[in-house]
């Protein structure tokens, strides 16, 4: 199974914050960072600060803000027109949408509070305000859900991770494999998503109760014994660590259990528990350190006769980094160790990996949501403990697989857009049973809330 589960890593979308109370002073601290890409939003800025009573100048100001993804910066020109005329009903609905992107939701909240039945407001207008305090009232609440899902379909160039070469080895002879034995190329519709639950216990110090659900299913168009469901869950405390030093900074202790369904029948079972601390020491950077143990209970199946011969215990310690390399990009990377055991010397190994990815947003063909590109590139090792007799008695395997991928991120509408993914994979092994290549692509809707 190290194949099946090697090669991929989940960016997520990076996260802004913001906070209320920004007017002139910190427009003029963004303008420096947008103005360096953007020409045109400095020359507006300039124009603006030497005619600040001029609205309709401000509002083109703002209006680029938005278009290069400088919210804050519209923020602070539309609070400066504010400023100078407090009774402009249609700054405070932008105020409030502006400081809901960016998950300021209380500050959100009080600029549409007095418009909401504004007659200066259209009915639709007036409806959308409705339903962004619906929304905030529920990612306020003490219960925060959030959803992401994607459904699609694949195309594998070697769905079943068969041999480069026919030549294999078996009991320390070279034999030579049937056609239908090799790689085989297949596709598949998928489906995925990830749940998280977070209570917060209202401490003001951050303490909250976090669950996550990770699920996924994909269903071969010909390889039916490659068909697989997989599910794990996780939940624990996450403490607040250093709350005033350095805020964000926490820990937390979980427990997990999970199963993976291969080919229509049950395949491995897990249960578990970790420790992760995260540290953001600044934008640029912030990592999140972990080590967790389970227990992997495999299970003999008709397709997977010896599959329990795998069964043991695994560590991981590992360690979760990111941080912002511009205004328009960030990077992602996780790091591991596993030491698994399996019945049998010849199934426990150590592994190594790293994955890295770097999430550049960027001006789209339509809309104002900027798009998302991330390039990707991972290495894992698999180092085995002792040769498989009935491969071959004195060569141990050793596998070295690499992968790089190019996904697409493009939003459509304010929750769902479409995401297209490519990669290609490889495999050096010291047994020309497990060297392969595998190229993929796969596209499909997303939608996140």
């Amino acid at each position: 199974m190290g194949a099946l589960a090697a090669g991929t890593l989940t960016v997520g979308a990076l996260v802004l914050s913001g906070a209320p109370g920004l007017g002139v002073g910190h427009a003029q601290a963004q303008q420096t960072a947008v103005a360096n890409a953007d020409p045109e939003f400095n020359q507006l800025f300039h124009q603006s600060m030497r005619r600040p009573a001029d609205v309709e100048l401000a509002f083109r100001l703002a209006r680029r803000a938005i278009e290069v993804g400088d919210y804050e910066a519209a923020i602070g020109v539309y609070e400066r027109i504010l400023f100078y005329n407090p009774n402009l009903v249609r700054v405070k609905l932008e105020l409030g949408r502006l400081y809901y992107r960016l998950g300021a939701y209380e500050s959100a909240r009080s600029y549409f509070e007095p418009i909401a039945e504004a007659p200066a407001l259209t009915t639709a207008e007036r409806d959308n305000i409705a339903a962004y305090m619906v929304e905030i009232s529920r990612r306020l609440d003490p219960n925060q859900i959030t959803v992401y899902a994607q459904v699609g379909v694949r195309y594998q160039s070697n769905a079943n991770y068969g041999p480069s070469s026919r030549l294999v080895l078996g009991q320390d002879l070279t034999a030579l494999l049937p056609p239908g034995s090799t790689a085989q190329a297949d596709g598949n519709a998928f489906a995925l998503a990830t749940v998280r639950h977070v209570y917060d216990f209202g401490n003001q110090r951050g303490d909250v109760w976090e669950s996550n659900a990770n699920l996924y299913y994909s269903q071969q168009f010909q390889l039916q014994n490659l068909n697989l469901g997989y599910a794990e869950f996780n939940t624990g405390p996450r403490f607040a660590l250093l709350p005033d030093q350095m805020p964000g900074s926490s820990i937390r202790a979980y427990v997990l259990g999970g199963g993976i369904a291969l080919g229509g029948d049950a395949y491995v079972g897990t249960y578990g528990a970790g420790l992760s601390l995260y540290a953001p020491f600044s934008m640029y950077f912030a990592v999140e350190p972990f080590a967790e143990v389970r227990q992997r209970e495999y299970q003999n199946s008709r397709d997977y006769p010896t599959a329990s011969l795998q069964s043991g215990d695994m560590w991981t310690l590992g360690a979760n980094l990111s941080g912002r390399l511009t205004d328009a990009s960030g990077w992602r990377a996780r790091v591991a160790y596993n030491n698994a055991s399996g019945d049998l010397p010849w199934y426990s190994y150590d592994n190594v990996s790293i994955d890295v990815a770097v999430p550049i947003e960027f001006q789209g063909l339509w809309g104002i949501r900027r798009w998302v590109a991330i390039p990707s590139a991972g290495y894992s090792r698999y180092s085995y403990d002792e040769p498989n007799p009935f491969i071959n008695s004195w060569i141990t395997q050793e596998d070295n697989q690499y992968r790089v991928g190019l996904a697409l991120d493009v939003p459509i509408h304010e929750q769902w857009g479409l995401l297209t993914q490519v990669q290609y994979s490889w495999s050096q092994s010291t047994l020309p049973n497990y060297g392969f290549d595998n190229f993929s692509v796969s596209v499909g809707p997303n939608v996140r809330f």
